[in-house]
């Protein structure tokens, strides 16, 4: 067992295993189709994280659309996806750090899915790396990636919604 306050490590107990306090849930915590008839737009969707927030959006019901870069890794998710949920999961192709891909994949989203109801900002640069090596260009990459693409994807879905008086949940990190 764990227990702290800030900082300070009140007690803890080093042979109790890291789980045993909050042990994980097994399902997901919302009830079924609560989700149904929504749109949902993940970037970095074919992988880790956003595979797995993918997976349980469209167990609740939502229409999902996965965009990376690797158009490869999106098609083998969405149909993995589909054939868990039974709900049709779309890959669409896209590098967030370029405007024109951004609107591109936005346009085609609708298109084959509806206007979004749901966007989860997923995409990211990341590299294990200690800071002291981290170049120049890595920076560059990661916050092109996190930052910038996020608000590119943010803005250009946000200029569509405001066209159809539609509004969305919007999931980001702080960055």
């Amino acid at each position: 067992q764990f227990f702290s306050r800030g900082p300070n490590v009140l007690h803890q107990d080093s042979s109790a295993p890291q789980a045993a306090f909050f042990s994980p849930l097994q399902k997901v915590m919302l009830p079924p189709n609560t989700f149904q008839g929504k749109v949902a737009f993940i970037t970095g969707g074919g992988t880790g994280l956003g595979k797995g927030m993918t997976t349980a959006l469209s167990s609740l019901g939502a229409k999902c659309v996965i965009a990376s870069r690797k158009l490869d890794v999106l098609k083998g998710t969405a149909d993995e996806i589909s054939s868990k949920t039974g709900n049709k999961v779309h890959a669409i192709q896209c590098d967030v750090r370029d405007p024109v891909s951004v609107k591109s994949a936005v346009a085609e989203t609708i298109q084959v899915a509806g206007h979004p109801d749901v966007v989860i900002n997923n995409a990211a640069g990341n590299f294990i790396s200690p800071s002291e090596r981290l170049s120049p260009n890595a920076w560059k990459t990661i916050t092109d990636i996190v930052l910038n693409g996020t608000a590119f994807v943010t803005l250009e879905i946000g200029k569509e919604l405001i066209k159809v008086k539609k509004g969305i949940l919007s999931i980001v990190t702080c960055y």
